[in-house]
C-alpha cells in the first residue's frame, strides 16, 4: 500500500508521469520514497482477540455467477460452500465483469449474491498504456527494474474504495483471502494487513511469478491455499511461504445425465472440446492448428469445438476445423462435456484446471498439455487423460481414443472416480477446514 500510495500521490502532484527505472535521478526525491516505501516492513496492527466464530473476507477482482475465470470460479465456489467452515464469510471486488476492457459496469455497493454479502468498489482510474508497456516487456523476456515492477503493479487494475475499505474495515476479520496473485487489486489488498491474509495465488510458472515485489508480498503474509500439489510445489520453489497447504475446488456430482443435447441442435458431428477462456494466452490456437492439420492428415469431420467467452477466432484457414459456440449455460455445458470424444485443454499455465475435473465428471476422458505439471499429474493420478507436447502426441493420443472406445469410456470414469474422491465437496471442505483453522489460530496469535 505504502508503496502505491507514494506513486498515485507523486502522479496527483505533477512530480513524475511515470517512473522511469533506468532513470532514477530524474526524481530523487520520489525516488527516495519509493525506495524507503519497498523496503520498509509493513507492521501488523492490533485485532480484537478470538472466542468467536472465523470471520474471513474474500478479495477478488470479479465476482458473480456469470463471472467467467478459473480463480474467480474458485472462489465463489468457497465462499459457498464455506458457512460451515468459516462461520461468516464476505467478499470485496471491484464493479467489472470484463478482464479485458475492466469497465465498471455494476452498481458499486453491498449486494446479496446467493446469500453471500458482496461489497462492489468502481475501479480506479490508471495509466493503461504504461501498464501494458512494461506488461510486454516482462512477457516478451525482459528485465524490469524494481522500481518499474512497483509502477507495474501499482498501474494494474485496483480499486482505491476498496483498499481504503481494507485498510479501515480489514482488522474486523480474522483472514483476508486474497486471489489471484497477479491483479493489483489482490497485490496491494495483501499488503493491508499481511499477518492476516491468506493468498490463493492460482500460480503458473510465469515471468509475474519471478518478479521481486511478488517474491516479497507473497513472502510477507500469513500463508497461501493452493489448488494442487504441483501449485504449491512450484510456490515453495520460488518464494518463502510461511504456512499453508492445498485446497482445491470442489464440485457437485450430477445425480443424472445432461437433460439436453449439445451437438444435435447445432448440427455438429463427432468433436474435441476446448473450455475456458478463448483467448491465445491459453493456447487455443495450437489447439486450432492441431485438429486442423488432424482432419487433414487423417481425411477426419472430428472439429474442436470451443464454449466459454473469449475474443479468439480462428483464422479463415482453420474455420472448417474450429466451431467457436462461446457462453453456454450450465445445462448445456455439461452436454457438451459429455457428447466430445475429448476435453482438449492446450493450456500450460494451469494451478488447477477445473474444466478438467468438470469433464471428468461427465466421463469424459481428456488430452492435456504435457507442459503443465499440474495436468500432468492430475493424468498420472487418475487415470483419466493423456498429455501431448507435440503434434505427433496429440494425434496418436486422439487415434487411440477413436480406436477403442471401450478404453476411452474407461479413461473417463477413472477420471470420473478421481474429482469424486479427490474433488468433491467434503473431501474439499475438510482440506480447507483444515487449512483454514489453522491459519487462522497463528494469525490469532501474531496479533
Amino acid at each position: 500500500m505504502a508503496v502505491a500510495r507514494v506513486l498515485r500521490e507523486a502522479v496527483a502532484e505533477g512530480e513524475i508521469e511515470h517512473v522511469p527505472g533506468a532513470q532514477p535521478g530524474a526524481f530523487p526525491e520520489v525516488a527516495a520514497r519509493l525506495t524507503r516505501a519497498a523496503r520498509c516492513p509493513i507492521v501488523p496492527r492490533s485485532a480484537t482477540g478470538g472466542g468467536r466464530r472465523v470471520r474471513v473476507l474474500m478479495v477478488v477482482p470479479r465476482f458473480g455467477p456469470a463471472i467467467v475465470g478459473g480463480a474467480e470460479t474458485l472462489v465463489r465456489g468457497l465462499a459457498l460452500n464455506a458457512g460451515d467452515v468459516a462461520g461468516t464469510v464476505e467478499v470485496a471486488t471491484t464493479c467489472a465483469v470484463d478482464h479485458q476492457t475492466w469497465a465498471n459496469v455494476l452498481p458499486p455497493g453491498e449486494t446479496e449474491v446467493d446469500g453471500i454479502l458482496v461489497r462492489r468498489f468502481p475501479v480506479a482510474q490508471r495509466d493503461r498504456r504504461r501498464h501494458a508497456r512494461l506488461h510486454g516487456r516482462l512477457m516478451g523476456g525482459g528485465a524490469l527494474s524494481y522500481l518499474e515492477q512497483q509502477e507495474l503493479m501499482a498501474t494494474s487494475v485496483w480499486s482505491d474504495g476498496l483498499q481504503r475499505f481494507l485498510d479501515r474495515e480489514g482488522g474486523g476479520y480474522d483472514l483476508v483471502i486474497a486471489a489471484p496473485y497477479l491483479f493489483g487489486v489482490s497485490f496491494w489488498a495483501a499488503q493491508a494487513w499481511p499477518e492476516r491474509t491468506v493468498f490463493i495465488p492460482c500460480l503458473h510458472d510465469e515471468p509475474y511469478a519471478h518478479l521481486d515485489v511478488v517474491r516479497t508480498v507473497v513472502g510477507s503474509v500469513r500463508g497461501c491455499i493452493f489448488n494442487s500439489p504441483g501449485e504449491e510445489r512450484l510456490a515453495r520453489r520460488l518464494f518463502r511461504v510461511r504456512e499453508g497447504g492445498v485446497v482445491g475446488a470442489g464440485l457437485t456430482p450430477p445425480q443424472e445425465p445432461p437433460a439436453r443435447r449439445f451437438a444435435e441442435p447445432r448440427r455438429l458431428g463427432a468433436y474435441v472440446l476446448y473450455a475456458g477462456r478463448i483467448e491465445e494466452g491459453k493456447r487455443v490456437d495450437v489447439a486450432a492448428d492441431y485438429v486442423a492439420r488432424y482432419r487433414r492428415e487423417r481425411r477426419s469431420e472430428l472439429r474442436l469445438v470451443m464454449i466459454g467467452a473469449g475474443s479468439w477466432r480462428p483464422a479463415p484457414r482453420r474455420a472448417d476445423a474450429v466451431e467457436v459456440v462461446g457462453y453456454v449455460d450450465e445445462e448445456d455445458r455439461r452436454a457438451a462435456y459429455a457428447e466430445a470424444v475429448a476435453l482438449v485443454n492446450p493450456s500450460e499455465l494451469e494451478s488447477l484446471s477445473l474444466v478438467l475435473l468438470e469433464a471428468w465428471q461427465e466421463g469424459t476422458p481428456a488430452l492435456v498439455a504435457a507442459g503443465s505439471e499440474v495436468m500432468r499429474e492430475h493424468c498420472r493420478r487418475s487415470g483419466g487423460g493423456i498429455p501431448f507436447g507435440s503434434y505427433e502426441q496429440f494425434a496418436a493420443a486422439l487415434d487411440r481414443l477413436q480406436a477403442d472406445p471401450g478404453a476411452a469410456r474407461a479413461m473417463g470414469e477413472a477420471g470420473r472416480e478421481y474429482v469424486l474422491r479427490e474433488y468433491s465437496w467434503p473431501a474439499v471442505r475438510e482440506r480447507f477446514a483444515e487449512v483454514l483453522g489453522r491459519l487462522a489460530r497463528t494469525a490469532q496469535g501474531a496479533r
